[in-house]
């Protein structure tokens, strides 16, 4: 009778969710997201004048939340200060700050079509669940950094996500769809 107490007893101490919470998303289905956002961001502009994509995009799935995914983007590559460019002239910079003021919306349009590809690509993320994709901004010490912002993080439920990209409802999008500046 001891032992089958103790058994009950042993069973109960072991936490429940730790046997049940495996990830839902394998770590194949957020690599190859990775590759398709680096693909994208890389699309933003011409090869001859291009966004450059600083390191490789890094994703994870967080069970319970969702899916995360950030990458750093120089929107307007530029020769930093060397032996053969000792300086930046002041045109350089003012060149090189409307460059990015341009390019941001199309950045902003690049990240929303992240994320609405990402619910097709995605299917084991629930629907209440988000997918996020956060993009940090980079600058040289010398640069303005006038109207444009650190950071930009959007993210959004995936169900919201499958609506918009089925056409469903696309208008609805703009409700469900978190933009974050910093």
């Amino acid at each position: 009778m001891k032992s089958v107490a103790f058994t009950i007893l042993l069973a109960l101490t072991i936490p429940f969710g730790s046997i049940a919470d495996k990830p839902r998303v394998s770590r194949d289905q957020v690599a190859k997201m990775e590759l398709a956002i680096d693909t994208r961001l890389k699309s933003l502009t011409s090869t001859d004048d291009p966004v450059e994509v600083v390191g490789l995009t890094q994703g994870m799935y967080i069970n319970g939340f969702g899916a995360v995914f950030a990458s750093e983007v120089n929107l307007a590559p530029s020769a930093g200060i060397s032996p053969f460019h000792p300086s930046i002239t002041k045109e350089e910079a003012v060149r090189i700050h409307g460059k990015k003021l341009q390019r941001l919306p199309k950045l902003k349009d690049a990240m929303q079509e992240v994320l609405l590809s990402s619910a097709a690509s995605l299917d084991p993320v629930p629907g209440d669940e988000r997918i996020a994709v956060g993009v940090t901004l980079f600058y040289w010490q010398w640069e303005d950094k006038t109207g444009l912002p650190s950071q930009i993080v959007m993210y959004a439920p995936k169900s919201a996500l499958v609506k918009a990209k089925t056409g469903a409802d696309r208008a609805g999008l703009a409700s469900s769809l978190t933009i974050q500046e910093f």
